[in-house]
C-alpha cells in the first residue's frame, strides 16, 4: 500500500498504456518485411532451440543479435504460432519501458510528477506506440536501453547495482546491432568515478565486466569464426549503414528532424522550447540535465549525418526527449515560482503541470487513434494465398515481393523468382523452363501472359489478386 501511495502515477500509467498497447493488437496480420521476417526466424528457434546459428528459409541470418528472437520464440512456444505471440514480447516490454521511464524521471528530478509526464510523452508518441504493437525489435531494444540507464543511476548511489547494469547492457547489445553501444557513454558518465573509490568497487566492476563479456561474447565468437562475411555485413552494412568516418561530419538535418517531428508529433516543438529554456537559464550545468542532454546528443547526432534513415530508427531519441520535456517544463514551473516568490501556489502550479501533459497526451491519442488501431480483422491477399500454400508438399516458387509473409504463413521453404538467374526471374520463361513438380504463386494478371505464350496451367487456389498454379501438361 505504501509503495502504491508513493508511486501513485503507476496506478494510471500501467492500465492506460496496457490498454493502448494491447488493444486489438492481433487484429492485423504480420507486416512484410521485418515483422514477418523476424517472426519466421523466431519460429525456427522455437522449433530447433538453436539461436547461435539463426536461419531464415534455409539461409543463415546474423543481421541482428539473438535476444529479441529468443523472446519471440519463447512467446511462440507458450502462446502458439500466431500474431499475438509474435507481438507479445514487444508489447509487454513496451509497458515495461513506460514504467522504467517513470522511475528514471522520478530519480533524476526527485519528483513523481516528472516521471508521470515522461511516461505520458513517450507513450503517446505515435511511432513508439506503433512499434510496441509490432513484432519488430525496437520495443525490446528500448526496454533494455532504459533498464541499463536506470541501473547505472542506481549504481551511482550503491555500486552493487553495477553488476545488474552490465548485465542489462549486454542484453541491450544483444537486442539490436550496435545502436545500444551509446549507452556505454552514459554508464561511464554515471559510474566511472565510483570504480576506483574502493577495492570493493573495483571487484564489483570486474565482476560486472566479466558478466557482460560472458553474456555478449559467445554469440559474436560463433558468428565471427563461422561466417566469413559476418563482420562486414553485421557491423559495417547493418550497424553502421556503410557510413565512413568522414560522413559523420556531413550534417543532413532536414529528413531526420522531419521524421522525429512526425514520430512524436505535438511533443516536437515542446522539446525545442524545453531545450531553449534549459540552455538560456544555464540549467544544463546541473548533472541531471547534463546527463539527458548528453544522452540526447549521442543518440540523435548519428541520424543528423545521413538521409538514409527511416522514421522508426529515431525512436531511441524519444527517451531523452521525453525527459528533457518533462524535466524542462518542471524546471520552468519552479523557476516561475522562484522569481515570483509565490511558493504558496506551488500546489496550483503542480496541478497545471499535470493538466498540461494530460491535455497534450489526450490530443495526441485523439489524432492518431485511427492511424494505430484497426477497425476490422483484415486478411490481405498475400497472407490468404500464403496460408493456402501450406498444404502443398512440392517446391513452392513466389513471383512477388512478399517473401517473409509467404514463408511465415505457409510454414514452407519458398523459392523466389528474384533469386533465380535470368531469364527465369520472369514468370513466363520460368514456367516454360522449370522441370519437375512445383507450384507458383503469382499475380492474376500473369495468367494472361501465360495464356498469350500458349503455356498450359492449372489454378489450384486463388483470391482477388493472387493465384497458386501448376503446370498442366
Amino acid at each position: 500500500m505504501n509503495l502504491l501511495k508513493k508511486h501513485w502515477p503507476l496506478l494510471i500509467l500501467i492500465p492506460l498504456f496496457s490498454f493502448l498497447i494491447f488493444f486489438r493488437i492481433n487484429w492485423l496480420t504480420l507486416v512484410n518485411w521485418d515483422e514477418a521476417w523476424y517472426g519466421s526466424i523466431a519460429k525456427n528457434i522455437a522449433a530447433t532451440g538453436n539461436f547461435m546459428k539463426m536461419d531464415w528459409n534455409g539461409k543463415i541470418y546474423y543481421h541482428h543479435p539473438p535476444l529479441g528472437f529468443i523472446l519471440i520464440a519463447l512467446s511462440i512456444k507458450i502462446l502458439g504460432n500466431n500474431e499475438f505471440a509474435v507481438r507479445f514480447p514487444s508489447a509487454i516490454l513496451g509497458v515495461g519501458a513506460i514504467i522504467l521511464i517513470y522511475f528514471l524521471g522520478k530519480r533524476l528530478f526527485k519528483s513523481n510528477l516528472v516521471g508521470f509526464a515522461s511516461s505520458l510523452i513517450i507513450g503517446t508518441s505515435v511511432w513508439y506506440l506503433i512499434r510496441t504493437r509490432s513484432g519488430d525489435l525496437d520495443s525490446i531494444f528500448i526496454f533494455f536501453y532504459l533498464l541499463t540507464v536506470f541501473f547505472s543511476l542506481k549504481s551511482k548511489e550503491n555500486f552493487k547495482w553495477f553488476i545488474p547494469t552490465m548485465i542489462a547492457f549486454a542484453a541491450l547489445l544483444l537486442s539490436k546491432t550496435l545502436v545500444g553501444a551509446s549507452a556505454g557513454i552514459l554508464i561511464l558518465f554515471n559510474n566511472l568515478n565510483q570504480v576506483f573509490k574502493s577495492k570493493k568497487n573495483l571487484t564489483l566492476s570486474t565482476i560486472g565486466v566479466l558478466a557482460f563479456l560472458i553474456l555478449l561474447v559467445p554469440w559474436y565468437y560463433v558468428q565471427l569464426t563461422s561466417f566469413e562475411s559476418f563482420y562486414r555485413e553485421h557491423f559495417i552494412a547493418v550497424g553502421m549503414r556503410n557510413k565512413t568516418f568522414l560522413s559523420y561530419f556531413h550534417i543532413e538535418t532536414f529528413l531526420p528532424l522531419f521524421y522525429l517531428h512526425m514520430g512524436v508529433r505535438k511533443w516536437y516543438y515542446i522539446w525545442l522550447a524545453a531545450l531553449g529554456l534549459i540552455i538560456i537559464t544555464l540549467r544544463f550545468i546541473k548533472k541531471n540535465f547534463l546527463l539527458i542532454l548528453i544522452w540526447n546528443v549521442i543518440v540523435l547526432y548519428p541520424f543528423l549525418t545521413t538521409n538514409e534513415t527511416h522514421i522508426w530508427h529515431l525512436i531511441p531519441v524519444y527517451l531523452p526527449l521525453s525527459l528533457i520535456i518533462a524535466g524542462g517544463v518542471f524546471w520552468g514551473k519552479e523557476f516561475f515560482i522562484k522569481i515570483t516568490r509565490l511558493k504558496k501556489l506551488d500546489w496550483l502550479a503542480n496541478v497545471f503541470y499535470v493538466l498540461f501533459f494530460i491535455f497534450i497526451s489526450s490530443w495526441q491519442i485523439r489524432n492518431f487513434y485511427k492511424e494505430v488501431y484497426p477497425t476490422s480483422h483484415f486478411v490481405p491477399d498475400d497472407v490468404d494465398i500464403s496460408k493456402k500454400a501450406a498444404k502443398y508438399n512440392v517446391q513452392i516458387y513466389l513471383d512477388d515481393n512478399f517473401y517473409p509473409v509467404a514463408i511465415f504463413y505457409s510454414g514452407k521453404h519458398i523459392y523466389s523468382l528474384i533469386d533465380l538467374p535470368d531469364p527465369n526471374k520472369k514468370a513466363v520463361p520460368f514456367f516454360e523452363n522449370q522441370q519437375g513438380e512445383f507450384v507458383l504463386i503469382t499475380r492474376n494478371y500473369t495468367l494472361r501472359e501465360l495464356d498469350n505464350a500458349g503455356l498450359k496451367y492449372k489454378v489450384l487456389d486463388s483470391n482477388s489478386f493472387l493465384s497458386i498454379i501448376k503446370k498442366n501438361d
